[in-house]
């Protein structure tokens, strides 16, 4: 079987291209015929190419804001009566960047026999492996376009948050780097200046000023040495960036908000993965795996391994520390004994959502004068340090009347 690129016309003169996997050209002329319309170009694609194209979409990471959006596309166009191949055409073809290599893979693997799923699910870093099962049982019931617009519903939720999240974190972040900025610039450009008129009037300089002298005078003798020391820590810090995220959400503060977004994230996905009729062990073990905590998702797979063995989801979650808030579990309790867990776990996500909001922005009305006072009290040691010996200097000399 080899892989053949194809381009074809239909009767209204509109062009398509694609690849498919078959065993000759007359085999991908019956395709486009009975597809598209005119055959206009077939050829064979070299093996390089091929491996290059699958690490391409393989590799292919994308947001939750580029997921919503081309969920909901596909949702739209499969809710007008459009195949799934032609949708993905018609996305593929008003579209740019991102959602026009998604739209171009997914159709390489629909052309080579594939479900929708499936050739999602080869796409490690675009879809999510509780998307794809959420793909795989609409696929299954038949209520593909539903689900779809249930995730673009999600993602959306999910993209609203980060967003409140970031706009909180702009002015801190803004005045942290603003503040270390000039500290640096004043430590290795303003005080030396210092240090030097210190010394030639022979007074002894404050410990601070020795410090920073000592930085300033090891910094341009062994500059290289100091710039690859640098580029490795920034080349640490990237490649550990999970890890160091993981760590600074468990600071006071933070963690609290931290699990309520997990929690809300769980809370969402579960409710579609059991709408869309998912076994509630193969959603709770799936949901698992949306969330970033590691541990979060220990604790999820143990209230999935709980509940195979007849419990309740509900006293499952609670067995379990605190996965859940107790305004979370107390919905779901309620959603097991009416009928309606799935619509519960929205309610308890929505409540949580609120809650989060409400605590992020209390956070951020603490955060700005604790951050003045901080920067208050360095520039207040700054100046004492620079300071203190003139004043001794100045302490010293001798009155004149």
């Amino acid at each position: 079987m080899n892989v053949y690129r194809w381009c074809a016309r239909d009767k209204q003169g509109k062009k398509f291209r694609g690849e498919l996997r078959a065993g000759n050209e007359e085999e991908v002329a019956e395709f486009i015929r009975s597809n598209y319309g005119y055959v206009t170009k077939i050829q064979k694609i070299r093996h390089w190419e091929e491996v290059y194209a699958n690490f391409r979409s393989e590799k292919l990471e994308i947001d939750d804001g580029i997921r919503e959006s081309f969920f909901r596309q596909l949702s739209a166009l499969l809710d007008g009566g459009i195949s799934l191949i032609k949708g993905l055409e018609m996305i593929k073809l008003k579209s740019r960047g991102c959602i026009y290599e998604i739209s171009n893979s997914l159709i390489k693997n629909l052309n080579r026999g594939l479900s929708l799923s499936a050739a999602m699910n080869k796409q490690k870093g675009t879809f999510t492996p509780a998307s794809v099962k959420i793909i795989e049982a609409g696929e299954n019931s038949g209520s593909l376009s539903i689900l779809l617009d249930e995730l673009a519903d999600y993602y959306k939720n999910q993209n609203e948050i980060k967003h409140f999240i970031r706009n909180a974190c702009i002015y801190p972040c803004i005045v942290v780097s603003v503040t270390a900025c000039t500290f640096i610039f004043f430590a290795f450009k303003v005080l030396p200046v210092f240090v030097e008129l210190y010394s030639s009037l022979g007074i002894e300089e404050t410990t601070f000023l020795k410090l920073i002298d000592f930085a300033g005078d090891n910094t341009r003798y062994f500059r290289w040495e100091a710039a690859c020391f640098f580029l490795f820590f920034l080349g640490v810090t990237y490649y550990q960036r999970e890890r160091i995220k993981e760590g600074c959400f468990k600071l006071p503060g933070l963690s609290g908000c931290y699990r309520k977004m997990m929690e809300i994230r769980y809370c969402r996905i579960l409710s579609i993965m059991l709408r869309s009729g998912i076994a509630i062990p193969v959603a709770l073990t799936a949901a698992a795996e949306a969330l970033q905590s590691r541990e979060m998702n220990e604790k999820s797979m143990m209230a999935s391994y709980v509940v195979t063995r007849g419990a309740r989801i509900s006293q499952a979650i609670a067995l379990n520390g605190e996965l859940f808030s107790e305004t979370s579990i107390e919905f779901i309790s309620i959603g097991e004994d009416s009928g309606k867990l799935p619509e519960m776990l929205l309610e308890a996500a929505d409540v949580v959502d609120n809650e989060l909001q409400a605590k992020l922005k209390n956070l951020k009305a603490s955060i700005e004068p604790i951050l003045l006072i901080i920067i208050a009290f360095l520039v207040g040691c700054v100046i004492f340090s620079v300071a203190s010996p003139m004043m001794g200097l100045i302490s010293g000399m001798p009155e004149y009347i």
